[in-house]
């Protein structure tokens, strides 16, 4: 290696050099004088060095060429593939921003190709939607296998055995055969999404778009396409109409009435924000459990003791509250800030605001 590595020294630097010569002969440089062979040592050694560092950087140019077709070559093998659990048969193998994922069962046998993105059932279903960027169809998730050939323009995941196509313009649901088992002669309109079973029922919209209503697995109508929207959560709907919500049971039974007021359903309550930014808790029965809700309190201090507190209703809106708890005034204001002894800015916008004393009473 030692002697290899002198010899190409060698042979370089002979290079380098006879070139050198070679250019200083082509420029007629042949002066035999001090000076003269100086002057040709200096150019000639200029364009060796300009000569060398074209070399290097063809040669790097070379290697970056060779690299790129080595990593084109390899780069199909699955190790640069992020790999998708499917099921104990199937994996679903896919790279970013690229359009050549596929399906590999456990003997290693590729059985769906060119998959551009794939979306997975709900509940206990079976047939995973994807598209190949011209239709969308579903594969079987346990067998690997094509159950439906991509043939859709749209399509959304199985959901309690059915799943909703375009077809042709229009919103049919099929089984997991393919076979249409129900058409309610509705377009489909852009934007439009979610057509999705929940607890037997699906949001669907009308021929507008503009209202919505719930339908069982056989097409049913079982409310009809009249309220604003609704809002599956759980085992609840929440049904807006106008500024009104109401919530709704699984059966479809009102838990709650239409009132002006947001309602979510979270850890075994139904929390409502009314009008006047202020929270009340409800129960999964629907039963009051606390007509002033406080989602939070904070300190007010200025250069004296605490006189008062500021709590939070709704989010991001404040009331003020004694120190032993007693609320002063509704939570009607975007921020409260202490501004002097027992003086507070209450904002209600970035715009307007008020001044108030400990008592809530204005003061300027």
């Amino acid at each position: 290696m030692k002697r290899a590595i002198i010899l190409f020294w060698k042979g370089l630097t002979g290079i380098i050099a006879a070139t050198a010569e070679w250019f200083t002969v082509i420029l007629g440089m042949k002066d035999e004088s001090k000076y003269g062979k100086f002057i040709r040592r200096v150019v000639g050694g200029c364009f060796a060095f300009l000569m060398f560092v074209f070399a290097c950087a063809g040669a790097n140019a070379l290697y970056q060429f060779v690299c790129k077709k080595v990593n084109a070559a390899t780069y199909f093998d699955d190790s640069y593939y992020d790999s998708q659990y499917l099921s104990r048969n199937a994996t679903y193998y896919s790279r970013s921003y690229e359009t050549d994922g596929y399906v590999e069962t456990r003997d290693g046998k590729k059985t769906v190709k060119g998959i551009h993105w794939i979306s997975k059932p709900l509940g206990d279903d079976s047939l995973v939607c994807y598209s190949n960027g011209d239709a969308r169809g579903y594969f079987n998730m346990l067998t690997g296998e094509i159950a439906i050939k991509p043939q859709y323009k749209h399509a959304w995941v199985f959901s309690e055995g059915l799943a909703s196509v375009d077809d042709n313009g229009m919103i049919k649901f099929i089984d997991a055969k393919g076979n249409v088992v129900i058409d309610l002669n509705i377009p489909y309109i852009t934007g439009a999404e979610g057509y999705v079973f929940h607890n037997g029922y699906c949001v669907i919209h009308n021929n507008k778009r503009d209202k919505f209503g719930l339908i069982d697995k056989k097409g049913n109508w079982m409310l009809k396409a009249e309220y604003d929207a609704i809002y599956p959560k759980d085992s609840f709907f929440i049904v807006s109409n106008g500024d009104k919500q109401s919530v709704l049971a699984e059966n479809l039974k009102p838990i709650l009435p239409f009132m002006e007021a947001d309602f979510w359903v979270s850890g075994g309550n139904i929390t409502a924000t009314m009008k006047d930014h202020t929270l009340r808790k409800y129960n999964l029965k629907g039963e009051l459990v606390d007509d002033f809700l406080i989602s939070n309190v904070d300190r007010l201090l200025y250069d004296t003791d605490e006189i008062c507190k500021k709590y939070e209703a709704a989010p991001g809106w404040y009331g003020l509250m004694s120190l032993n708890g007693k609320v002063i005034t509704p939570p009607i204001y975007s921020d409260i800030t202490a501004i002097g002894y027992d003086l507070y800015l209450c904002k209600m916008d970035d715009i307007r605001g008020e001044i108030l004393n400990g008592k809530g009473i204005r003061v300027r």
